[in-house]
């Protein structure tokens, strides 16, 4: 919503703004999209201040950027890119969907096209993608003017238990130990910043690292025991809120 997002030097703008923006920059969206994204409204924390929430409770006039979750296609699709799988390619037919044999509605792995961006799977009324459905992505049996976010603890399930979700996992781990030889903090940091977007504090670093030692006890007896180790941990990473919500 580019008239919520864009203000000019601290001011916040109206649609007629932008369309006037627009039609000056020869009709330009990378224009409009670079006015917004330098925005002094569009830079700001979603952390509010003291100061922030007594002057504006309710951010109406955008003192702290909107926290939002990811939408349905997105939660996918950045998965598939911080795992490293994410396919890039343009055009072409849609990848077929399949419904398993317990009713949920997958991409099978094998197929081809399979990790290619959500836009491109098949879009069936009857057959919405389980991992889409279950983070809001309409189903176009109905009109849908405005996607309505959930909360429900399918969603958290489907991100540690499902196997699309343990696929990531293990190809991210695989990343990670290909990417960083050396020890576990140089890891643990590039883990947290292609996950999360930034690198970890002191104390999830901490966390992290004592995570990973119990991990390998666990896994003693395997001879893979440090890439299990490390597919439990991203599999936590990609399901936290801070992978989740765009702050």
């Amino acid at each position: 919503n580019l008239s919520l997002a864009a203000s000019h030097e601290g001011f916040i703008v109206s649609p007629d703004f932008l369309a006037k923006e627009l039609i000056q920059s020869g009709w330009s969206q990378k224009a409009i999209h670079r006015l917004v994204l330098q925005s002094h409204a569009f830079r700001q924390t979603s952390i509010p201040t003291p100061e922030a929430l007594k002057a504006d409770e309710d951010n109406i006039f955008l003192s702290r950027f909107p926290l939002r979750r990811l939408d349905a296609e997105s939660v996918r699709d950045a998965m598939l890119a911080t795992s490293g799988e994410l396919d890039l390619a343009q055009g072409g037919p849609y990848t077929p969907t399949s419904r398993g044999g317990d009713g949920e509605v997958i991409v099978p792995e094998t197929h081809p096209g399979a990790k290619r961006r959500s836009i491109y799977l098949q879009q069936r009324r009857t057959q919405t993608t389980g991992i889409l459905e279950l983070f809001d992505a309409p189903s176009i049996v109905y009109n849908c003017t405005v996607r309505m976010p959930t909360t429900v603890p399918l969603q958290s399930l489907i991100l540690l238990n499902s196997p699309f979700s343990r696929q990531r996992s293990v190809a991210f781990a695989k990343r990670v130990l290909r990417e960083i030889p050396g020890n576990n903090h140089a890891k643990v940091d590039r883990a947290f910043r292609l996950a999360w977007g930034r690198g970890p504090t002191s104390g999830e670093e901490t966390a992290a690292i004592a995570f990973l030692e119990a991990q390998l006890l666990e896994y003693r007896e395997k001879t893979d025991r440090e890439e299990r180790s490390w597919t439990d941990l991203g599999n936590m990473l990609l399901a936290a809120n801070a992978f989740l919500y765009v702050e």
